[in-house]
C-alpha cells in the first residue's frame, strides 16, 4: 500500500548494492573529491536515492578525503526515519571501506 501507509524503511539490497558500487568505483570518487568535481555528487546521488525509497526531498551528504582517510557525511535533518536508516547504512559499509572511511550521519 502506498501514501500514508507506505512503510518508510531502508531498502537494504540498495544498501548493499550502494556499498558494493562505491567499493568498485572508490579510486574515481576520491579523484573527483580532490578535484572538487561534481560527477561525484550525481553519481552518489543516484546510487543512494533507492536505499531510502519513501524519501522525496532531496538527499544531502558531503565527502572529503585527506591523508588517506574519508568522511562520507550524511544529512538526517532530524528525520528520524532517516537518521535511523542512515545507522543502519553505516552499520552496513564493509570491511574494507570501513578501513579508510568514516560513515557519519548528522543533523
Amino acid at each position: 500500500m502506498f501514501g500514508l501507509f507506505a512503510k518508510k524503511e531502508i531498502n537494504e539490497a540498495a544498501a548493499k548494492a550502494f556499498w558494493e558500487w562505491f567499493s568498485q568505483k572508490e579510486e574515481w570518487i576520491i579523484s573527483n573529491i580532490k578535484t572538487h568535481g561534481m560527477d561525484v555528487v550525481w553519481a552518489i546521488d543516484a546510487q543512494i536515492k533507492p536505499v531510502f525509497p519513501y524519501c522525496k526531498r532531496e538527499l544531502e551528504f558531503q565527502l572529503g578525503f585527506n591523508d588517506g582517510k574519508g568522511e562520507f557525511f550524511f544529512f538526517h535533518f532530524g528525520d528520524r526515519n532517516l537518521k535511523r536508516d542512515a545507522a543502519i547504512l553505516g552499520d552496513m559499509m564493509p570491511a574494507n571501506i570501513a578501513a579508510r572511511w568514516s560513515f557519519i550521519a548528522e543533523k
